[in-house]
């Protein structure tokens, strides 16, 4: 936008000139009539540029302190998210004690390493390796439950695969040992690959959403009693003789930081009971036994006896 031409140079000159001796007569005058026409030119020509600079000085003072309220809001913001990542982490490290305590022996404590191994989405390099006792095939868990298998080990390092990795398997049960079968990753693309499937499952069982899937122990790599997912739902198959359920995996990728790699050893001797998944196969067994045992029991004890003969009358004396 072009600016408005200026006015005469002239005025311009007259003004200033004005000014200047409007100034030399006010330094002039006796002290009393000096201050009655600076009194005068305050509440005239000065009092809107003292309004405009007020007003400036406000809104200076409004726009630091608006500054001053979003960093002191930031920092709040901040402080408070610091806070919840520590809760996070204790409460993260509470639950690993706990596991602890419950296993008392036979693990490796490990920290998933940042970053995926190998370029594959479900593997993972673990901080433990030959030194530390960790071998192939060795079981790796968490607070949640089953994270994989150690794939190999070096001296300082191993690589683990995760329960989505196509070479994974686990025999595996329902808690409460109703029905058995084998665990794999889901064949699919996109987030729908980061759930698992149960195969093989006979067609008299019937698992309901939300049933708790547990390793078995058969195999002789997962110990029995192992959560390692949750039924979502039943798919459809072309399998005739057999049912496959569609499984949310107990571990997350994203949780995954802190792992127990279990030793050979501890695996043979079991670890029933540990993440407290409820009944398991031994005594549902039990039970049926006991009860067998006890129907039993109770049947010999309503037998009748057959029946004494009369005792012989006694003989009169003659």
């Amino acid at each position: 936008m072009r600016r408005p031409a200026r006015t005469n140079p002239t005025v311009d000159l007259v003004l200033a000139a004005a000014c200047g001796i409007t100034a030399f007569v006010c330094l002039i005058l006796p002290t009393p009539a000096r201050s009655g026409a600076a009194a005068a030119l305050r509440t005239t020509l000065v009092a809107p540029l003292a309004s405009m600079q007020s007003s400036a000085e406000l809104s200076r003072r409004a726009f630091l302190s608006h500054d001053t309220a979003l960093r002191v809001a930031d920092s709040v913001t901040l402080r408070s998210l610091r806070l919840t990542g520590v809760e996070e982490e204790n409460d993260r490290l509470r639950k690993l004690l706990g596991l602890a305590s419950a296993l008392k022996w036979g693990f490796i404590p490990a920290e998933a390493l940042q970053g995926r191994g190998l370029g594959d989405d479900f593997t993972i390099t673990l901080s433990a390796g030959k030194n530390a006792g960790v071998e192939a095939l060795s079981p790796v868990v968490t607070t949640e439950g089953l994270v994989g298998m150690v794939e190999r080990a070096d001296n300082s390092l191993s690589i683990a695969m995760f329960w989505g990795h196509p070479d994974f398997r686990v025999s595996a049960m329902a808690a409460d040992g109703s029905a058995f079968g084998i665990v794999t990753g889901h064949r699919a693309e996109g987030a729908a690959k980061y759930f698992l499937e149960l195969h093989s499952v006979p067609l008299r069982s019937i698992l309901k959403a939300g049933t708790l899937i547990v390793s078995s122990g058969l195999g002789g790599v997962y110990p029995r009693g192992i959560p390692v997912g949750v039924v979502v739902s039943e798919m459809k198959t072309a399998e005739g003789f057999a049912k496959s359920y569609l499984m949310r995996p107990m571990v997350s990728l994203p949780n995954i930081t802190s792992v127990f790699i279990l030793t050979p050893e501890r695996g043979r001797a079991g670890i029933d009971n540990v993440w407290n998944t409820g009944v398991n196969a031994d005594s549902v067994r039990k039970v049926i036994v006991a009860a067998g045992d006890s129907t039993r029991a109770r049947r010999d004890s309503t037998v009748k006896l057959p029946a004494l003969p009369p005792a012989p009358a006694p003989k009169k004396a003659p």
